[in-house]
Parts: structure tokens; C-alpha cells; sequence
């Protein structure tokens, strides 16, 4: 690789950077995968720290961990905010987008998909990688310039290119091949380009009357108990599973403001009312003591001016009944107490009372005298709970004991409580009767104990009740509709009554009349199905057909008119049309092979004991 040799010595362009974000891209959601990148940044795992295993591949906690700030980092760059429910998808969409990335490097091992020197060299001369063709240093006017890249390529400096080359001969190529070798089992036909093309490009007018489940009565669709438990028992093996679930009790302490808490904020409020009236400078005491996140900081406290109207109602009320330059307060609302300097007033020219203030908000927040109190109790409350049972604990401290039934490993919130995740760890990571150590988030300190264990199974009819009600009741209508659309094909057919008279007439029916649509673009009232496109493009002309099955019940359609066929409309169009339809195609069958390798794979998730 004498070219590859001198690009080191000569390469002056620098690209690890550049680099670096390409695998972050290509490791958070792309086909290339970055499992063995991580593994060779990060160095083997210490087995006994083990947060997934892959096919015998073992993943530590800190890899994990990166694949997760990763996409966090992501999200901070887009301005996004980041708390407990995106935390917890971003680890989500880690732990999927790892899976994918192992498998596949896994799959491209068993393969010996490989790449050569001299293939490398190809790629970097004739098919640039798309982190190459987006660096700047090659671009002109943000779009990418190829003279500038194989300038660059043939006069390096360096050893800048050194990690592309080792990235593209030992990840990219190989993927790059197994990719095409996906790629083999898409086959687009003519047939499909040529309908995507009519669907795409021909009219159709057509009058369709379209019977939808609002002709069926809900006495008539309503399932009895014995239907309900009959098809509980034929699909209850397959498809009402669940997963281990947990129970819990628990105790909490609100984390809320204390009585000597809005005292002490009362108080406050008083003092700053003195030294304003004081001939303290309003302003500045604003800009000091303001908790008012909108005001803040060098605004002085400034509302501007306002109509009735805008405000809370004691502020409002308040500033319009004192005089101009008069400082009053406390006044309490639910944001806390407010200090008010009404500094002008005014009628507008619509005969509107505007008043200019300024203000300083003391927010009853909670204290750390407060917050420690709380803290020590349910410390207290834990040692009693150690020793002598939650249940009693809970008695001699006087606390209700709440319940929360059938967590799932996966779930998020506790009922009243909002989200606490550490308790759901707890759960899953401990024996019936264990009682947790002190739990918070932002509102609660909480202890819990684990009550029971749910192993796997079925879940219970009364837990899935209302979706087989759902189920019966669309089955129902479904053949209600399809019975009433064959009535009334028969009366059209047999003269008795017109299609557009039915659309027009007939209650509980809807339908469109002489409409002009292409399939792509779906029709009034009957949308648009792959059975209604079928229908529609085979349709004979003037011919009523039906019943045509819909997204929400059966139609009876007559095509109009149908738009000539452009055949040279077709030829420009042709390549385009079968690029975009492999394009998509190459999506789902890449989707459709990475499944198989999950359902094939041994997965072994320990996530809940790390969060």
C-alpha cells in the first residue's frame, strides 16, 4: 500500500474529530455497528461487572453507560431537555442500537466478510464515505468537492488518514458487504413499478357508498360474558403473556413547605416592604431578592404595564386599588408573597385601567431545616422498620400505607408518586418482606417493602377485559358491515336504488360522489387501502363492484373516468420509481433480518440492577 504509506507521511488534513463523530453516529442508530469500535477504544470487560451478554459477548456497565451519554449528548446539542423520561429512553434506544450493532458484527464475523488493502483504496478514491464527503475541509459552498478530497487524498501529511484506513478496512467494508449481501434478496418487479406509477400519476373518478360500523348498533356489536370468556380462553397462551411482576407498600413524606416555612417567607416579604418604604431603592432590592425566574437578575423587579386581567387575582386586585408610587405588600398568592411598587397608571385609548409596577416575589420554598426534619423522620421510621415490621412501624409513626401492584420491570412511575425509578430497582432486586432504604425524588422522601412476586404467566381476565370487548365488538361490526354492504349491492344491482341516490340519502351511509383523485392521494370517506387502490385500478369502467373492504367498513364503487396512461411520462419516471421502492423495500428487509437475529441470539439483560 505504497499510496496508503505516503498518505501518512504527507496528510495534512485533520480528521480524527471528524472521525469521531462518525462513529457515534454510526453506533447510536446506523447499520455499521460499533460494538467491536467500543471494544477497541475501551479494552475488555471485567466479567464480573456484567450489564449485558450477547452471544457469549459480554458488555460492562461503563460501555453501556457511554452508549447512553452519548445519546444524551445528542439531545443537549439540540437544545432538548433532558430529565428522568428521556434518560430513560435514551437508554432505550442504547441498549436496542447496541444489540443491532453486535449482531451485526457478529454476523459479519461468521460471514468472513473482509476487506482488502486495495479495496480500501477503491472506497477512499471512488466511494467516499459519507463522514468524508461532510467534512468542511472538503466542501465548497456546504456542498461536497471532489477535487478538493482527491487533492487532499493524493498529497497527505501525517498520520491523520491512519484510523480512517483502519476503520474502513476492518468495520465499513465489511458491513458495506454485508449490506449487499441483504441487498441480494430485493427484488423489485415491473409490475410493482408500473402500479406505483398509476398510483402516483393516473386519475380516477369515482362515486363510492362506503358502510362503516355507524350503521351498527351498539346493543348488536356488544359481546356477552360468555363470548368474553370464550375468547379469553382460545388466545390467552399467546397473547395476553406477561412478564415478572412486583408488589409494593410504601410510606412517603411530601416534600412541602413547613408552617415556619412561610413564616419565615412572611417575614421576609415584611422586611422588604419596610426598606422600600424606606427610600431603599426598589430596584435593587428586586434585583437582590426577586425569586421571580422572569424577572430576574437586572430588571429590578419590572412588570411593564398591564391590563386587568393578566395577573393572579390578589395581585391584580391589589395593584389597581393602590395609588401611583405606593409600595404595598405582603401580598400572598400561590406563587408566594409579593412586594408591589405601582410606579404609574393610566386609561389606554380604549378606555382600559393599565397599571406599571414592579414587584418582588418570595416564594414559600421549602427550607433545609425542613428538608433534614423530613429526613430524620423517615430515617427514624427505617430503623423502626428493621426491627420491628413495616406494617407496625407504620402504625406507631402514624402513617397510611399506600400500595402499588404489578410493577413491571420496565416501568417508570409509582402510583401518587410520580416517577421513581429506585423503587422499581428495589423491586426487582430484592426478596418479598425487604425493606428499602430511603427513596426520593423531587417531591417525596419514600420507604418501601416488597410484598409479593408475580412470576410470568397469563394475565388475569379482568386485566384484558376491555381489549377483548374491543376486539369482539370490531369483529361484530365488521360483519354487520360487510352483510349490510351485500344487501345493498344486490338492491343496486338489481335496479331497485341508484349508488348516487344511496350517497346522497340513505341514513348512516357515506360515501363520495364523482370525485377526481389519484390512489396515491386517497378518496373521501373511503381513505385509501391497499384493497380500495386494487379495486379501483382494476376496475372496469361504469361497472359497480363490491363489497371493497376499507380502513372502516365495506364500499360499493363505480369508476367514472380513468386518466390515459403516459408512456412517456412512464420511461422518464422508471429508474426513480424502482430506486425508491428498493430504497424502502431495503429498509424492511434490513429490519426483518435484524429481528431474526434477536429471536435467534441469547440476550441476557441485567439492566434493572444498574437502574
Amino acid at each position: 500500500m505504497a499510496l496508503m504509506t505516503s498518505m501518512r507521511e504527507r496528510m495534512h488534513v485533520v480528521l480524527w474529530a471528524l472521525l469521531a463523530l462518525f462513529l457515534l453516529s454510526m453506533t447510536v442508530g446506523g447499520l455499521v455497528g460499533g460494538a467491536n469500535i467500543i471494544d477497541q477504544l475501551i479494552g475488555k470487560t471485567n466479567p464480573q461487572t456484567t450489564i449485558a451478554k450477547i452471544n457469549g459477548e459480554i458488555i460492562s456497565p461503563s460501555q453501556f453507560n457511554n452508549l447512553v451519554n452519548q445519546q444524551l449528548a445528542n439531545l443537549k446539542n439540540n437544545n432538548q431537555s433532558v430529565n428522568e423520561f428521556q434518560i430513560n429512553q435514551a437508554r432505550n434506544r442504547a441498549w436496542d442500537n447496541m444489540i443491532q450493532d453486535i449482531l451485526v458484527t457478529q454476523e459479519v464475523q461468521r460471514l468472513g466478510l473482509k476487506a482488502s488493502n486495495e479495496e480500501v483504496m477503491y472506497h477512499l478514491e471512488n466511494q467516499p464515505p459519507a463522514f468524508l464527503q461532510q467534512n468542511p475541509t472538503f466542501q465548497t459552498e456546504s456542498k461536497f468537492d471532489l477535487d478538493k478530497y482527491l487533492s487532499a487524498l493524493a498529497n497527505p501529511s501525517g498520520d491523520e488518514w491512519v484510523p480512517i484506513e483502519q476503520f474502513m478496512k476492518n468495520t465499513y467494508i465489511p458491513n458495506f458487504k454485508l449490506q449487499k449481501l441483504i441487498d441480494e434478496s430485493i427484488i423489485i418487479s415491473e409490475d410493482e413499478i408500473m402500479n406505483e406509477f398509476q398510483n402516483k400519476n393516473l386519475d380516477y373518478t369515482l362515486t363510492a357508498l362506503h358502510v362503516t360500523s355507524a350503521l351498527i348498533s351498539k346493543e348488536d356489536s356488544e359481546p356477552s360474558q360468555d363470548e368474553i370468556l370464550k375468547r379469553y380462553n382460545q388466545i390467552k397462551s399467546d397473547e395476553y403473556k406477561h412478564s415478572e411482576l412486583r408488589s409494593l407498600s410504601y410510606v412517603s413524606w411530601a416534600k412541602q413547605p413547613s408552617s415556619q416555612d412561610s413564616i419565615d417567607a412572611k417575614d421576609l416579604a415584611t422586611e422588604l416592604v419596610e426598606k422600600a418604604k424606606s427610600n431603599e431603592e426598589f430596584a435593587s432590592l428586586a434585583n437582590q431578592y426577586t425569586m421571580d425566574p422572569s424577572n430576574q437578575g437586572t430588571k429590578g423587579g419590572d412588570l411593564g404595564w398591564f391590563k386587568k386581567g393578566r395577573m393572579v387575582k390578589p395581585f391584580e386586585e391589589a395593584a389597581f386599588q393602590a395609588s401611583k408610587n405606593q409600595i404595598i405588600g405582603p401580598v400572598m398568592s400561590r406563587f408566594g408573597y409579593h412586594i408591589i411598587h405601582v410606579r404609574d397608571k393610566r386609561i389606554d385609548k380604549n378606555g382600559d385601567n393599565e397599571v406599571l409596577a414592579s414587584h418582588i416575589l418570595i416564594k414559600i420554598d421549602i427550607s433545609p431545616s425542613t428538608l433534614s426534619n423530613l429526613r430524620r423522620n423517615a430515617t427514624l421510621f427505617s430503623y423502626d422498620a428493621q426491627d420491628n415490621g413495616f406494617d407496625s412501624a407504620a402504625k406507631d409513626y402514624s402513617l397510611s400505607i399506600s400500595k402499588v401492584e404489578k410493577l413491571s420491570v420496565d416501568d417508570l412511575v409509582i402510583k401518587s408518586l410520580g416517577n421513581l425509578r429506585s423503587a422499581v430497582r428495589f423491586a426487582f432486586n430484592n426478596k418479598v418482606n425487604t425493606v428499602s432504604e430511603i427513596l426520593e425524588n423531587d417531591q417525596y422522601f419514600v420507604l418501601c417493602v416488597l410484598d409479593s412476586i408475580i412470576p410470568e404467566g397469563i394475565k388475569a381476565i379482568n386485566d384484558v377485559e376491555s381489549q377483548i370487548i374491543a376486539k369482539i365488538k370490531n369483529e361484530k361490526a365488521k360483519i354487520a358491515t360487510l352483510e349490510e354492504t351485500n344487501k345493498l349491492l344486490i338492491d343496486i344491482s338489481s335496479g331497485e336504488k341508484n349508488l348516487s341516490d344511496l350517497v346522497k340519502s340513505q341514513k348512516g351511509l357515506d360515501g363520495v360522489i364523482k370525485e377526481t383523485k389519484k390512489l396515491s392521494q386517497g378518496f373521501s370517506s373511503i381513505g385509501r387501502s391497499n384493497y380500495v387502490t386494487g379495486a379501483v385500478s382494476s376496475a372496469p369502467i361504469g361497472k359497480i363492484i363490491g363489497p371493497v373492504e376499507t380502513n372502516q367498513g365495506y364500499a360499493i364503487l363505480q369508476v367514472h373516468e380513468k386518466s390515459d396512461f403516459d408512456s412517456t411520462a412512464f420511461i422518464a419516471q422508471k429508474d426513480q420509481i424502482g430506486k425508491n421502492l428498493f430504497s424502502k423495500r431495503q429498509s424492511q428487509f434490513f429490519q426483518a433480518w435484524i429481528s431474526n437475529l434477536k429471536d435467534k441470539a441469547e440476550i441476557i439483560d441485567n439492566r434493572n440492577f444498574y437502574f
